[in-house]
């Protein structure tokens, strides 16, 4: 068996203002995933008659700006 949790949320700054800043939205990314793999799978949240044995955690970003392109 297996269990789907999707995590969308909009990230907006202290006034509400919605953020599209690409490096910002990519920071937030990276942050997200961090912060999941490290503290709710690393350190467990489930009860003790119940283990994850395995997982896969897809972090991305949805209805920002396009990535810049790279360099010449």
């Amino acid at each position: 068996m297996k269990i789907q949790a999707i995590l969308e949320f909009d990230l907006e700054d202290w006034a509400g203002v919605p953020v599209v800043d690409r490096e910002t939205l990519d920071l937030a990314a990276q942050d997200t995933d961090r912060a999941i793999r490290s503290r709710l799978m690393g350190d467990g949240f489930l009860d003790a008659d119940a283990l994850v044995r395995t997982w896969t955690l897809r972090v991305s970003i949805r209805d920002g700006p396009p990535e810049p392109d790279p360099p010449d």
